[in-house]
């Protein structure tokens, strides 16, 4: 039984990393939808449509 949870953790520091990763992508597309807000008609769709062809999955 102890060397089962020996063995587990390292995946468990991949998931906690995952986590992180996941939890940074989701606080940077958050700021930049409220930053999107501030801007109006023209420049939120130019800007809205430059994004569409950024890489999200890094």
């Amino acid at each position: 039984m102890k060397e089962n949870t020996i063995e587990s953790i390292p995946n468990l520091e991949v998931f906690e990393t995952e986590i992180e990763i996941y939890n940074s992508k989701l606080r940077l597309l958050t700021w930049l939808y409220e930053e999107l807000k501030l801007f109006s008609g023209d420049q939120k769709n130019k800007i809205n449509k430059e994004g569409q062809a950024l890489p999200i999955n890094i």
